[in-house]
């Protein structure tokens, strides 16, 4: 992962002033596409695994996240959103372990929901969710990554800076569910290998999070 986790910052980088510049255009020069992006970063915290063979407790590292959603209007009152976020963070082990890091770890979310904007004057709260999959991404050899599908719910505030830009403050929490007797991760703890099994469990996270949305 670390071969290509430059070129994903930078790039992020890069979209924001090109995006803030297609907003700036004169309203003759583009069309109105009742489309908004949001650009974010946020923090993340919670998550862990249990491996009911061993009881060993593995935890994920709270850390900061970054994203992007796509808006679509819906009506007055609601949107339709694609939704995604990156956290880069570490899986440490608990008990045996001491709380050393297992491995570096990239949590990805990527959903597919909306919001509902209750009324206001000018900042107005929002209740969103979606649905989509969780992508596990361990930054070590030999470790499998692992796909799973996942929900989110959260809410917040969005708050007018101009008629085409605006902040978007929310806290929004993860549920990803975990198959029957699944393996999530093959790991090396000293000179013994395990496998991490859950049976029925669920992993789950919040991320609070801030945007600059961009109406185009």
């Amino acid at each position: 992962m670390s071969s290509i986790e430059n070129p994903v910052f930078r790039s992020f980088r890069l979209f924001v002033p090109l995006l803030a510049l297609l907003v700036l255009l004169p309203t003759p020069a583009r069309a109105d596409w009742g489309m908004q992006l949001t650009p974010f970063a946020g923090f993340r915290f919670g998550g862990g695994f249990t491996d009911n063979t061993t009881g060993l407790d593995l935890d994920v590292d709270e850390g900061g996240s970054f994203g992007l959603i796509l808006g679509v209007q819906a009506t007055h009152e609601s949107d339709y959103e694609l939704f995604y976020s990156l956290q880069k963070t570490k899986l440490k082990g608990e008990g045996v372990l001491s709380g050393d890091t297992l491995f570096d770890l990239d949590i990805h979310y990527l959903h597919i929901g909306g919001t509902y904007l209750l009324p206001g004057e000018k900042v107005r709260p929002f209740i969103s969710g979606g649905l989509g999959l969780t992508y596990f991404s361990p930054d070590r050899s030999g470790v499998d990554s692992e796909i799973d599908f996942s929900l989110s719910l959260g809410g917040g505030v969005k708050i007018p800076i101009s008629k085409r830009v605006g902040l978007r403050l929310e806290g929004r929490g993860f549920l990803t569910i975990l198959p029957d007797n699944t393996e999530v991760f093959c790991v090396s703890a000293g000179v013994a290998a395990c496998a991490v099994r859950v049976q029925g469990d669920v992993f789950g996270q919040v991320e609070l999070l801030a945007g600059i949305s961009f109406s185009l």
